[in-house]
Order: structure tokens, then sequence, then C-alpha cells
């Protein structure tokens, strides 16, 4: 496997595996990951979110500890859709991630590895940035409720075991929500910065194709026929095709489930904002938490709207040749190539009309703006 592939994908892989997400060869290794991966579940996932439900159940009354507990609660159900999506498609995500390093995916030449260097460190970075982000808005959560006032719970859940601060039930409690909303911080940060990364790497091949289908017919370009060139460039562009659809398939439910889980996140944190102006702490922290959460969504659609833009551009690419000067048969299959390359790669929520790109991201913000000034006019 080349160095230069993996890290699209190794890091988040690392973390995703405290949680036995990835299958395993030796019999007694499976069992231990599967008993493991029962216990995430049921004991720092299933029975957080039902805590913060019952919590938002005793509460419809009271709309300010409802707006408290369910900007985490959409949280913790979009990081659960994530961690049963990848158990359920661990063996397929394993062969995606192999299929990264075939031969046809690798870079030829000088440009094509500055190419691919540039989206590796693009992935590297985008990585490290969100990563960075999301661990300042899990502190700015945590770290204040202990440092300013540790006789109330960091969040707002039912608490089954009574409201006397510095019992040994109530420390229980205490570290209990901070380790599980930190399990959906780091499941948040590998998935999130994984689809990115994929998403990074097909823009990469789609550029890397367009450098190819520019360079045919020129003089120097080396080895080969137009005809020939045109086929290797046409089996490259079906294995792009190919791989974005295996990404889509594998990627799309959660990603979608992610969205929909934003728009409450960010709804109630805009009506959290506008409710807690004067106290300034918790202003902060929601202003921390909604600029985390406006980021998670915009580099989930500005990549893939990245791949969309790249697989439009290669249209023009193959205009630009000189296609004028090529024998009928090669300009006959530079037609079809032209017909075939119409079809826009998109990457499509699981609504098919749909797509992930900054159309959907402005459509996002404007429909949770929408939502919070018709909940604050109801409220008012």
């Amino acid at each position: 496997m080349s160095k230069g592939v993996e890290i699209f994908y190794k890091g988040q892989k690392v973390f995703l595996n405290i949680f036995s997400l990835w299958s395993q060869n030796e019999p007694c290794w499976r069992i231990i990951h599967q008993v493991n991966y029962v216990h995430v579940i049921v004991f720092w996932v299933l029975l957080f979110d039902l805590l913060l439900v019952l919590h938002v159940v005793a509460n419809l009354s009271y709309m300010s500890e409802v707006v408290k507990a369910i900007f985490i609660l959409a949280t913790s159900a979009g990081h659960t859709t994530k961690l049963l999506s990848i158990k359920a498609n661990n063996v397929q995500m394993e062969e995606l991630f192999k299929t990264l390093d075939d031969e046809e995916f690798r870079p030829r030449g000088a440009k094509e590895e500055s190419i691919f260097a540039s989206a590796c460190e693009k992935s590297r970075k985008l990585r490290n940035f969100y990563g960075t982000l999301s661990l300042a808005a899990l502190g700015m959560i945590l770290i204040p409720q202990f440092a300013v006032d540790w006789s109330h719970l960091p969040l707002k859940t039912y608490n089954p075991l009574g409201e006397n601060p510095g019992s040994p039930a109530f420390w229980l409690l205490y570290c209990y929500q901070c380790l599980a909303l930190s399990a959906s911080c780091i499941t948040n940060i590998c998935f999130d910065s994984l689809c990115s990364s994929l998403f990074i790497f097909i823009k990469c091949q789609l550029d890397i194709l367009a450098l190819r289908l520019d360079k045919i017919g020129r003089p120097s370009s080396s080895g080969g026929t137009v005809e020939q060139k045109l086929k290797e460039n046409i089996r490259y562009h079906m294995a792009i095709v190919q791989l974005t659809r295996t990404v889509e398939r594998l990627l799309c439910m959660p990603i979608s489930v992610q969205i929909f889980c934003s728009v409450l996140v960010l709804t109630a944190n805009f009506y959290a904002i506008a409710v807690l102006s004067e106290e300034r702490l918790e202003l902060f922290k929601y202003m921390t938490y909604q600029t985390c959460m406006l980021i998670q969504i915009f580099i989930l659609c500005y990549y893939a709207g990245e791949v969309t833009q790249g697989s439009l551009d290669l249209p023009h690419e193959l205009y630009k040749t000189s296609w004028v000067d090529w024998d009928y048969r090669s300009r006959r299959i530079a037609l079809l190539f032209m017909q075939r390359l119409h079809s826009t790669l998109r990457i499509r929520t699981i609504n098919p009309s749909l797509g992930f790109d900054l159309m959907l991201f402005s459509s996002i913000v404007n429909c949770s703006y929408s939502y919070f000034a018709l909940l604050k006019r109801v409220n008012s």
C-alpha cells in the first residue's frame, strides 16, 4: 500500500478502530472486537441517546431546556448513524481503501505527482484543522462547566441518579457524559474528515485526467497513437466513475442523516444564542459549537461540490485538444467520449435529485435560520 494514498484514510481508520468497527481475520480478535463494539454501541452510544431523549420528553414545556439538550441529541444521532453505517459496510470500506492504491489511480510523471502531492497535503491540513476546531468546541462544552460551576452536569440529560453534587453517583454521571460526548466528537472528526478526504482524492483523479486529456495529440506526448490514448483515458474515466459511485453508495446515508441533524443543531443553536445573549460564557460555548457545525457541513458540501466542478471541466479539456487534425476513427471515439463526459459526476443525497454542493450548504443555513425565526415568533 502506497504511503501517499494512506494519508487519505489511515489516521481516521486507526481512531475509528477504538470502537472496533473494522473486520478482523483472527477468530480470537474477532470475538474481542465484537464484544467491544456491542459495549460501545449499547453503553456509550444508545444509552447516551436515550438519556437525552428522556430529558427532552420530560421538559417539552420548557423550551430553554429542550434547546440545551436538542443540539447534543441531534449530534449524537448523527454519531450513532455513522458508527452503525461503518460497521455494516466495513468490508466494502476496506475494499474501497485498497482500490485507492490501484495502478490506474497512481500518478505518472512530475506534473501528476505534483497534483497528487497537493491533494495529500490538502487532506492532511483539512483533517488537522477540523480536528482542532472540533476538540476546541468539545473543550468549551466540558471545561468551563467544571472550572466555573462543577455542581451542575456539563450536559442536560435525564439524571436517574439524583441531583446531589459531590456524591459518587453525581461524579459517575459527570464522567459518563464527558466520555460519551468525547466519543461522539472523535467519531465526527474521523468520519467527516474521511469523507472529505475521499472527495479530495476523486477530485485529484479528475485533475490528473484533465491533464492527460490536454496532452492527447501533442507532439511532446510520448507513446501510443491518438486512438490508444483516447481509449486509455476512457478506461481511466470509467474507473473514476466507478470509484465515485462506490463512495456515494457507502457514504450517502450517514452524510444525509448528518445533514438532517445539522438543521436541528443549527436551529437550536440560533435560538440559544438569541435567548442566552446576556450569559457570556453560555453564549461563547454555543457560538463555538455553531462555528464547528457550520464548518462540518461546509467541508462535506464543498469538497463534494469540487468533484462535480472537476467533472464539468472535463468536456472543455477534451475540446481544447487538436481533435480537428485527427483521423475519422479517433474523432468518432472523441465524440462518444465527449457525450459520456456530459454526464456530470455528483455525490448525491438519499434524495437523488439533490447533490452535496455549496447550494445545498446555503439551503441548510437558510432553512435553519427560517426555522429559528418561526420558533422564536411562536414562543414570543
